[in-house]
């Protein structure tokens, strides 16, 4: 019986750890696509979870709207009109798990929603409409609505495919537009080490390309998008699990008021 050694490359197998796990890390070397992932990757999600500690309705009521509105219904009676699941099953001829299942899953997008930055469609048409295509930009803005290519790609007539490529090849544009800014100042750093100025000096010029990528005008676009593509988080989406067919699920209805 023979025996297969595969010899993995130390560089390769550094990558699967954190950049300052890496081999041979230092900061000097750091790329600026790594300090734009590390410094504007999204937070994690919060934890606002249904059961135990109270919510509070008014900080979530306006991410509703984002939301399918079955679920949003369910949040309302629930964590608003403080009807318990049991109540709202019976309301609706469902099962308990039903009803805990949906709430679960809407503050769960709401969860996503609050991790990334809000986007205004005027700022981002005056900062966005210079760098992009029409098309893209209303793949942007219809992804950041969304968060679904096949729903973009419906409402567009464009195939998924063309979606996605879009997509991602905006996302990589965003990123080397905030690399493009903040490249002179990675050059200054290096300019000062190799003239062997103190520690102090490169400090401060290190916290100055770390400015130049927090407050780049990209970067919560960057942001918004990365958090996207990354969580694979469809906020439109509604699961129909096979336990929940013919046990009332279809007769939910939007609640007005």
């Amino acid at each position: 019986m023979s025996t297969h050694v595969l010899i993995q490359d130390p560089n390769s197998l550094s990558s699967r750890f954190s950049n300052e796990d890496r081999l041979g890390y230092d900061r000097e070397s750091e790329d600026i696509n790594n300090l734009i992932e590390r410094n504007l990757a999204p937070d994690d999600e919060e934890d606002i979870s249904i059961d135990g500690q109270p919510l509070d309705f008014d900080s979530i009521s306006r991410y509703l709207e984002r939301i399918p509105s079955r679920e949003a219904d369910l949040i309302c009676l629930y964590h608003k009109d403080k009807m318990k699941q049991e109540q709202i099953a019976k309301l609706f001829g469902i099962t308990q798990a039903a009803v805990s299942y949906r709430l679960h899953r809407g503050i769960r997008r709401i969860q996503f929603l609050r991790t990334i930055p809000e986007l205004e469609r005027d700022q981002f048409e005056l900062e966005l409409g210079p760098k992009f295509c029409e098309q893209d930009r209303e793949i942007l803005w219809r992804m950041h609505e969304t968060t679904c290519q096949s729903e973009i790609a419906k409402q567009m007539n464009l195939t998924q495919g063309r979606v996605r490529h879009r997509f991602f090849r905006a996302l990589q544009k965003i990123k080397d537009l905030i690399a493009d800014e903040a490249r002179e100042k990675q050059v200054h750093i290096q300019m000062l080490r190799k003239q062997g100025r103190s520690a102090d000096e490169i400090l401060i010029a290190e916290k100055a390309l770390d400015d130049a990528i927090n407050n780049s005008k990209y970067g919560k676009y960057w942001t918004v998008y990365f958090a996207i593509s990354d969580r694979h988080f469809n906020i439109l989406h509604e699961v129909s699990l096979p336990q929940f067919r013919d046990r009332g699920d279809a007769q939910i209805l939007t609640i007005s008021g």
